[in-house]
């Protein structure tokens, strides 16, 4: 029992861990730890609320008929919009009330920390559930997908905060958020109903949507990723800048 905790909390930590690392590192002003580790924890205990907002469009589900719209429902209501909402109150509740929260590349970093912390523990609870097959899936796809999600939250949080002025950026960031992780659920449980429906006699089109929702799946994905590396480079290298005018002027002053 022990060995088998332990083997599932490696497995299902260890991506975490390095996304962590990865963020950490491209901050040139890297964050307080005791701030990053309290963030984290503040994901983590996120989970619970989620679940506790999405019970009730559980257990209150309209009966669909409609494959499209059932799926739509539980990625949307059950998932992205509570979750989404929890990793804002997060960053804007706690984050951007710290001193530390100083400069734009803060957002993301805290943004990504707070949305790994929520991934971390439902990694743990899949991973144990199902095995190493699926942290390994998971060290792919919905890990990467909550870290891109919640630096979209918090590179809108630093926007309000640090400029170029954009109106109702928090709006349009949590949005964007709900939108990417939304559709990617949506691919995924369109086609588990898909593949467990009946097999209606004469309907030869399951294999075209099967294709259509594994590449929405992977288009949101790839393309979520693409955004925050490159949104993270350039907040970096705008740091970078920064420092360099910094000794620039400190050198002209001398």
């Amino acid at each position: 029992m022990i060995g088998r905790l332990i083997l599932t909390a490696t497995l299902a930590l260890v991506p975490i861990l390095l996304l962590l690392r990865y963020f950490y590192a491209r901050d040139v002003h890297p964050e307080p730890r005791r701030v990053l580790r309290k963030t984290f924890g503040l994901g983590v205990l996120s989970l619970i609320p989620a679940v506790l907002l999405a019970l009730p469009s559980v257990l209150l589900e309209p009966r669909f008929s409609s494959v499209t719209l059932a799926a739509l429902y539980a990625a949307f209501v059950g998932a992205a919009i509570p979750e989404e909402a929890l990793k804002l109150l997060v960053v804007r509740g706690y984050c951007a009330r710290q001193s530390s929260f100083d400069e734009p590349m803060d957002g993301v970093v805290y943004g990504v920390t707070a949305a790994l912390g929520f991934a971390a523990l439902e990694n743990v609870l899949y991973v144990w559930e199902s095995g190493w097959t699926t942290a390994l899936l998971r060290a792919f796809t919905a890990v990467p997908i909550h870290a891109a999600t919640g630096a979209m939250i918090g590179h809108a949080v630093a926007l309000a905060r640090f400029g170029p002025p954009r109106r109702h950026a928090v709006w349009r960031g949590f949005t964007n958020a709900v939108a990417v992780h939304g559709l990617y659920n949506f691919g995924l449980i369109a086609f588990e109903l898909h593949a467990n429906r009946p097999v209606l006699p004469g309907h030869h089109d399951d294999e075209q949507v099967y294709i259509f929702l594994l590449l929405l799946v992977f288009v949101i994905l790839l393309g979520s990723v693409i955004w925050t590396i490159r949104t993270t480079r350039q907040l970096h290298s705008q740091q970078v800048a920064r420092e360099l005018a910094r000794e620039a002027a400190s050198r002209s002053d001398e």
